[in-house]
């Protein structure tokens, strides 16, 4: 048998533990903060900063102050005004919209008068007015806010024709709408254009006179004044195919995208996400 000795003096855990939690005490105080400062400022050296994107109290926009169906409508909000509500809502920044005549609108954005404009169907010429969401040194289709096309109306029993190519019979001239870019298109085939009218249904009017031979109009503009006037309907057809068929865009002042570039950005990622919506989509799909 094997006998263990006590060592009497000697301090058992219980004893040793106050001593040993004080000195723990005494080291997490005093090197803690340290470690911890230390930290931060290593740490401040490659953590990526998160940065607010400077934004404007308010976006200023202007439309043009004529229908355009199912797009912008003066007696009701049309699609184009619901989705930006729905922009206005998920950017939280108050979208203040005014109508002015089309050319106005234009070149008050421009002169910066205005943040930006919609909607507006891209040509080269009009990237003096201002930005368009690009991808490379075309625009960016994915952030259009639609599309739309233009169509060719002429008087039942005329012998004007459009084979997809070339448009026939032509005497007198194709009325258009002031300001619209189907004007550069057809002036670009060799025709007489007359622009002189920005309304759809004074453009009808001009055809049912003679002033005319044929209209070019947005599509669902064209067959909406149609629809709405069975004096018209009974005496004026669309032929097809469609004349063209085009993306439109919220654009965006130079002096805006200049000072507010990553906002400018969000803005029109948030067009291309309400878009897409299924709260926008079921917006198109219901309006009458």
């Amino acid at each position: 048998m094997v006998v263990q000795h006590v060592n009497q003096n000697a301090k058992g855990p219980s004893q040793l533990m106050p001593h040993r939690f004080a000195q723990a005490h005494r080291w997490y105080f005093a090197w803690v903060p340290r470690l911890f400062a230390c930290l931060v400022v290593v740490c401040g050296w490659w953590i990526p900063q998160v940065r607010a994107i400077d934004k404007p109290a308010a976006l200023k926009l202007c439309i043009e102050d004529e229908d355009s169906y199912p797009w912008l409508l003066k007696s009701r909000p049309g699609l184009s005004m619901i989705m930006m509500q729905m922009v206005e809502k998920r950017l939280g920044i108050h979208v203040d919209v005014h109508p002015l005549p089309w050319k106005r609108c234009m070149e008050a954005v421009r002169h910066g008068l205005y943040d930006g404009l919609f909607k507006i169907s891209f040509k080269v010429d009009r990237m003096e007015l201002g930005h368009y969401p690009m991808l490379g040194d075309k625009p960016d289709a994915s952030k259009r806010m639609l599309d739309d096309t233009y169509s060719l109306y002429r008087l039942k029993g005329s012998k004007v024709e459009w084979d997809g190519r070339n448009i026939l019979n032509i005497e007198t001239a194709i009325g258009t709408q002031t300001g619209f870019s189907i004007t550069d298109q057809l002036k670009a085939m060799g025709l007489k254009v007359d622009d002189g009218t920005r309304v759809a249904d004074d453009n009808l009017k001009k055809l049912l006179v003679g002033r005319v031979d044929a209209v070019a109009l947005q599509t669902n503009e064209g067959d909406a004044s149609l629809a709405a006037r069975p004096d018209m309907s009974a005496r004026i057809e669309r032929i097809g195919p469609p004349l063209a068929e085009k993306p439109y865009f919220l654009m965006l002042s130079k002096p805006f995208v200049s000072k507010y570039a990553d906002f400018a950005k969000q803005i029109w990622d948030t067009v291309e996400q309400v878009r897409e919506s299924p709260e926008y989509r079921l917006q198109v799909q219901s309006f009458k």
